[in-house]
């Protein structure tokens, strides 16, 4: 069994998925601390032929967990989907997938971040097609007080995988040794994003699933997303 480790993101990138794709159990890590200016709330999208950023305004202080972060702004919604509108009004799929995500926006009534999150990957996933066993950390019956690597073979084990997929960055720190002795084998992902048509001069990286939807649309997205991009 194959296993995928992740902080919930905000409308997270398509490398995202792929790991999503790859796993047969995906877990939201949701209960480590959240980081300031990182894309759980944020990501980038393209308005103008560049890249700028979607960001959901939340209450925030040093220490404080991913599942208790608070959105600080009830309008964010609206503001999303004005923007989403400047951005992409002229490409391929704007009526397709503008229409999904005004459905989708319409059921979230939530205020926590990592709960709007959560939501909003499950939905993408189902529309890609991507069946799998999701989880929350922090609803595992496991030894909380781990950190780290050790906090990661924790919950791999609670689960019975042989195989974790990590992303390439995570190699510089995680100790591969220790996930052997464990017997769980460590593969890292070094997702390499292939170009697509875009609303842009040159091909910008890096960007929130939307840009791929809204420019290949859902069947060419679930196309790109399982593909091998490693």
């Amino acid at each position: 069994m194959k296993i995928a480790i992740h902080q919930p993101n905000f409308f997270p990138w398509s490398g995202y998925f792929y790991k999503i794709y790859l796993s047969d159990t995906f877990i939201f890590l949701d209960d480590v601390q959240y980081s300031k200016n990182s894309f759980t709330n944020r990501v980038n999208i393209i308005s103008d032929k560049k890249s700028t950023w979607l960001t959901v305004p939340v209450k925030s202080k040093l220490g404080t967990k991913i599942n208790d972060i608070k959105i600080a702004d009830s309008l964010w919604k609206k503001k999303h989907l004005s923007k989403l509108v400047n951005a992409y009004k002229s490409s391929d799929f704007f009526y397709e997938v503008y229409a999904k995500i005004c459905d989708l926006f319409e059921e979230i009534s939530f205020m926590k971040l990592a709960e709007v999150n959560q939501f909003i990957i499950l939905r993408i996933a189902n529309w890609l097609k991507l069946e799998k066993n999701f989880h929350k950390s922090s609803e595992l019956e496991i030894n909380k007080s781990f950190k780290g690597d050790d906090r990661l073979i924790e919950i791999i084990k609670y689960f019975n995988c042989e195989i974790y997929y990590s992303g390439i960055g995570a190699k510089k720190y995680q100790d591969i040794e220790k996930f052997a002795n464990s017997g769980i084998e460590l593969k890292y992902l070094n997702y390499r994003e292939k170009q697509y048509s875009q609303m842009s001069t040159k091909f910008i990286g890096g960007t929130s699933i939307l840009d791929l939807l809204f420019n290949l649309g859902i069947k060419k997205t679930i196309e790109y997303c399982k593909c091998k991009h490693d």
